[in-house]
This record gives structure tokens, sequence and C-alpha cells, in this order.
């Protein structure tokens, strides 16, 4: 995705997407106060250009899979391939090469409840120029996956925000997941190429009627199977550093780090994981002063953490949707 300047309107597309990945463009228009058509010419102007696209995710939680971020040590000469490698890959997400660039770091998601979880870590460990490897299985989320990221006001007010929360779809995790039909495996892949895929075009792909498709999505929803995403680089909304923090957290101290960064707007992703690093973040920041500001303040307020280990994100070759295209980095 490229960065491109956002006026006012882009941004609260983009804050209303991130709310409800399927709210239709009248609901936005109306919370915004401009015309639909507004709301379509911007929606259409950020995703042709790649600044933008809802992607739909299946929350592995809900389906008795499990999920894991790998980090991967490789030789210099070596990343290229490795990150391109992973990017193609269905069941790998957020790819994403760290500081000094001799280390690549993803998220795993295997297909299938009979396949092992650490199936993709033993194969990289095979790759020729990958030189180490560490393995963090997720146990619990706390911020990131169907619980959305608040962020630090991207473009809605805190009243918008709640009128588009108020009508989105209700989500009940209670109760077993609905069994996997036919026409499932379509309506993923033509959702995978456009989250807001109408009801129609999925309609097609399934092979079924219309409104079979809206009430498969609506269940798949409503259950908590599925949700939707919006992607867009961070420098878009203002977040000039991102960085991966891998931290060490005493076990009664757990719940109380949880507790901060849920709080804070800059923590795009936290979760308690097995391995060398107990305690995972993603942290999107204006400068390396709101850097400081989130250690010093946000961390140093809890006691418990005795290390933390922060990488910076030199580039992001995959995010939750299909890799774009084969790339090289300049």
């Amino acid at each position: 995705m490229e960065f491109i300047e956002l006026d006012a309107v882009d941004l609260g597309i983009v804050h209303a997407l991130d709310l409800d990945g399927r709210a239709p463009f009248a609901r936005i228009a109306d919370v915004l106060g401009v015309s639909d058509a507004t709301v379509v010419r911007h929606y259409r102007r950020m995703r042709a250009s790649g600044a933008l696209r809802v992607v739909p995710i299946t929350d592995t939680r809900r389906t008795g899979q499990s999920a894991w971020v790998l980090r991967v040590r490789c030789a210099p000469n070596a990343v290229d391939a490795v990150t391109q490698g992973l990017g193609r890959r269905p069941d790998v997400s957020w790819v994403q090469v760290l500081a000094a660039e001799t280390e690549v770091m993803c998220v795993a998601r295997p297909k299938g409840p009979d396949v092992r979880g650490d199936e993709l870590a033993r194969q990289l460990g095979r790759v020729a120029g990958v030189i180490g490897l560490e393995t963090h299985c997720l146990l619990r989320t706390f911020v990131g996956g169907p619980m959305t990221w608040q962020g630090q006001n991207i473009g809605l007010t805190a009243d918008q925000a709640d009128a588009l929360l108020r009508a989105a779809p209700q989500v009940s995790r209670d109760g077993p997941p609905p069994a996997w039909v036919d026409g499932d495996r379509e309506l993923f892949a033509a959702l995978a190429k456009d989250g807001r895929t109408s009801y129609a075009e999925l309609a097609r792909a399934c092979g079924t009627s219309e409104s079979a498709a809206r009430r498969r999505v609506e269940l798949l929803r409503a259950t908590g199977v599925l949700y939707f995403e919006v992607e867009t680089d961070p420098a878009n909304l203002g977040y000039g550093l991102c960085v991966f923090m891998w931290m060490s957290v005493r076990p009664s101290a757990l719940e109380a780090v949880a507790e901060v960064v849920r709080a804070d707007g800059r923590v795009v992703f936290a979760a308690a994981t097995t391995g060398r690093a107990n305690f995972l973040l993603s942290v999107m920041c204006r400068d390396t002063g709101d850097l400081y500001d989130f250690l010093a303040r946000s961390l140093g307020s809890v006691d418990g953490i005795t290390n933390v280990e922060t990488t910076p994100i030199v580039d992001t070759i995959k995010r939750e949707g299909p890799m774009r295209s084969a790339r090289r980095r300049g």
C-alpha cells in the first residue's frame, strides 16, 4: 500500500470501516454528514490507489485452531526470498521486515484442525538462509483480531463511532460455531478479493441465491467466526514509527500489563504467548518522542515487566489480505 494524503472524509471512512468493514455507504454518509455519492467517490479513490482495502478474517479461536507468531533470523541475502515465500502462503499474514533488515516476523494460522501449528516453523528450519527461529503460540489476545482497535481518534468523534457501532452486527461467541458447509470456500475466496463484495456477487461465486449468501455471511459474523478489518498504511493516519515489542512479564503481572496496553490507543496488537518472550505488542507511534512516552509512561507504570526488546518495523510485505504482487525492497 502506498502513502497518500487523506482528507477529513477519507479518515472518517477509514475509521468507519475499521468499526464495521461492511457498513453500508449510506450509513457512513449519514454519520459523516455528507452525501452517499461523496463517500462512494472517496472510497473508490482510496481503494484504487491501494491506500485502503477491507479484508475478511476467520477467528481461529472460534474454529478451534491455533495462531503463531514466528520470528525468523535470516542471512542478509535471504530476506527477500523468505518474505516472498511467506507472503504467498494463504495461512500466513503480517509478513514484516524488522530493524537491521535481517529479521522477518509473521503470523501463521494453520488451515484445518488437523494441521500442526508448528508445521511452518519446521519447514522454515530447512530453508536456505534461515539462521534462527523463534515461535510463539498465542494464548490470549488482548488487542487486535476481532477486538477492534480504537486508535487515537482516526477520523470520527466518539458520538459518530457509537452511532456506527450501535448499527453494526451484534456478535455472540457463546456456544459452538456453525459447521462449515458447501460454498464456504468459495465465499471466503470471493471476500478475500474484496471484503465489501456485494451479496449478488457472492451468490454467483457460491452458486446460491443472494438471500442465502447474505444469511451465511450474517450467521458467520454473528457467531464470531468471521470478522472484517480495514487495511491502510499507518503513515496515512499520521503514524510514522511502527514497532514490535518482545516482552518478558511475570505471570502474576500478565493481567495488569494487559489492562495498561488495552487502554493505550497506540497499541494495535497485544497477546500473551508461549516462548522466551511471553507478551508481544505491536505499537504505532507518531515519532520517537511518542515511542519514548509509551515506554516510559504506559509500560513504565506497571510492575512485573522484566525485559522489553523493541524492534522497529521497516517494511510490511503482507497484511491480512492476500499479497498484492511479488515485490523487492529497495
